[in-house]
């Protein structure tokens, strides 16, 4: 009880919302992007630095014995061990200096005697763009990534239920032609698997070549070592991809691609988020009330789209900081300034907010249901969105006149059923015309939609279960 209470007056005197109200959602990511997180894996570059130089026989060779003592100070790592750190850098006023003095401190107790080769010839920034690649390689791979799957999974669940479920289509929100519920969803799947898959795939880079690129302090201290051979087999050690061609500090391109996949990732479901909005609030959905909430402070009756105002309201937010990083990051003064560093640290802000986003639309997804008797009914009133397939069928048989004769017909209008009886009883053409004119309805004029969801789900590898089944029948 007495940990609840502290994580409650935590949140209530918390500035920003991500460290608040969402924290529960987001903390995870505090294993990525908090100020211990970065001190950690900054303590992990250095430290796998150190016993790499000792591997390639630049310095002292380092036992299994001492290896173990040196990864004991990595895995011990907690808050006591950053807030010290923090200390140091209180008194210095350098953050990844304070890191290594307190590597200093931590070695002392083994005698290894190999204090001076820590951090060597590096600068603070190829300690950071280690640290940072590896922040964001690791929350892309195990937090972001599987919050998207998460969605794109409910969304292809959701396709096949309602792969032959028809609906209005509306073009300028205005009735148009059919379609159906499972199509209509497919679309944003497949947008999100192929960005996605996109996301997964792009490389993170380092570097490690010291003050101004060049490798100046490694070449006078170990003239004989092919740096620029060291530098990349070490990179790519960490599954990073090294970039030798940089001033001070890494050109932030590999990052400004991945932001802007998340951005168009974040625009997609924003659109999802619309759509369903408007369908909600068009009776096309039912919202499925959860029992003890509360839809409106005075309106008892009230079941709002809250999930998904929410998801729209965070991924705006998570939008424009990724939108001001690619601005800011893609330039950087001569050799370098330091104002792009605190813009860094806003980057876990832009992927939690992203995060409370995906999840708050697959909270929004497993809510709601098409309301099918509503879909029939609005359908059956509006035979007007048949005359497409009508004016395609007379221009089938020659007719060029075809479209302006249901133009005449049609255009803003409300039609019936009887009302395309009697317009198909007065054309001129043979008895088995009619019949296929006749024969279309609101209900099954819907082309190959069906065909696009079994096509478009195996691009999504989505596997039909029982539970499915199940699921749909609920």
């Amino acid at each position: 009880m007495k940990d609840k209470f502290k994580v409650a007056v935590g949140a209530v005197k918390a500035i920003s919302p991500i460290d608040g109200r969402y924290r529960p959602k987001v903390g995870t990511l505090a294993l990525y992007f908090s100020e211990e997180a970065l001190i950690k894996y900054r303590i992990k570059v250095e430290l796998t630095y150190l016993l790499f130089l000792s591997e390639k026989g630049i310095i002292k060779k380092i036992t299994t014995g001492q290896k173990k003592e040196l990864l004991s100070i990595l895995d011990q790592f907690g808050g006591k061990q950053a807030l010290r750190v923090k200390e140091i850098e209180a008194t210095i006023n350098h953050d990844v200096k304070a890191v290594e003095y307190f590597l200093r401190e931590a070695l002392a107790p083994f005698n290894l005697n190999i204090e001076e080769y820590i951090h060597f010839g590096l600068t603070s920034e190829d300690t950071n763009s280690l640290a940072l690649s590896l922040s964001i390689k690791e929350a892309r791979d195990q937090v972001i990534l599987p919050a998207i799957k998460e969605v794109v999974n409910k969304l292809s669940e959701m396709v096949y239920s309602y792969r032959s479920l028809p609906m209005l289509g509306r073009t300028h929100g205005q009735p148009a032609i059919p379609t159906t519920v499972g199509k209509e969803f497919l679309v944003f799947t497949i947008r999100l698997q192929k960005e996605m898959k996109n996301l997964s795939l792009l490389p993170i880079e380092a570097k490690l070549n010291g003050a101004v690129g060049n490798f100046n302090a490694h070449l006078v201290g170990f003239p004989e070592a092919d740096w620029i051979a060291l530098s990349a087999e070490f990179i790519k050690s960490l599954n990073l991809v090294p970039n030798q061609f940089t001033t001070q500090i890494l050109p932030a391109d590999s990052y400004l691609r991945l932001f802007q996949s998340l951005s168009l990732i974040n625009s997609i479901i924003i659109g999802l988020d619309q759509d369903i909005w408007r369908y909600i609030s068009d009776n096309y959905f039912l919202q499925k009330p959860k029992k003890g909430e509360v839809g409106s402070s005075t309106m008892p009756q009230k079941v709002n789209p809250i999930d998904f105002e929410n998801s729209e309201g965070n991924l705006e937010v998570a939008n424009a900081i990724f939108g001001l990083l690619v601005k800011k990051l893609a330039i950087s003064r001569l050799q370098r300034d330091l104002s792009d560093s605190t813009v860094k640290r806003n980057i876990g802000v832009a992927f939690a907010h992203s995060l409370v986003a995906y999840k708050s639309s697959l909270i929004g997804l497993e809510k709601v249901i098409p309301n099918e008797s509503f879909l029939r009914e609005e359908l059956l009133d509006h035979w007007e969105i048949v005359t497409e397939g009508i004016q395609t069928i007379l221009k089938s048989t020659g007719d060029s006149r075809a479209y302006e004769k249901l133009k005449e017909f049609a255009r803003g209008k409300k039609l019936g059923q009887g009302e395309i009886k009697n317009f198909t009883s007065e054309l001129k053409v043979s008895p088995k015309i009619k019949k296929r004119i006749l024969a279309l309805t609101p209900l099954n004029y819907l082309g190959l939609a069906e065909t696009l969801v079994e096509k478009g789900l195996k691009v999504t590898n989505f596997e039909f279960s029982e539970e499915t089944n199940e699921n749909k029948k609920k």
